[in-house]
């Protein structure tokens, strides 16, 4: 789309959108992992809807995602 003048206007960067709902039980999420880092996603779904979560589970699964810390695969890197 182009201005009056014949010029395009530069795209601006956009806010952030709306607030994350799961962001609040972040700390509880990550510490449940550091307890059991094998804990299933539907379990912290669960719990976390104890705690007042409302959210969707794929917000819920997404903040899981970038918490589970990478862990080797056995004999993975040994010789």
């Amino acid at each position: 789309m182009e201005s009056a003048g014949g010029v395009t206007p530069a795209l601006q960067p956009r806010g952030p959108g709306r607030p994350s709902t799961v962001a609040p039980y972040e700390p509880e999420v990550a510490r449940w992992l550091r307890e059991d880092p094998d804990l299933p996603g539907v379990e912290l779904l669960r719990r976390v809807r104890l705690a007042g979560y409302r959210g969707g589970k794929s917000a819920l699964y997404e903040l899981v995602r970038r918490l589970r810390v990478r862990r080797p695969v056995n004999g993975a890197g040994s010789s």
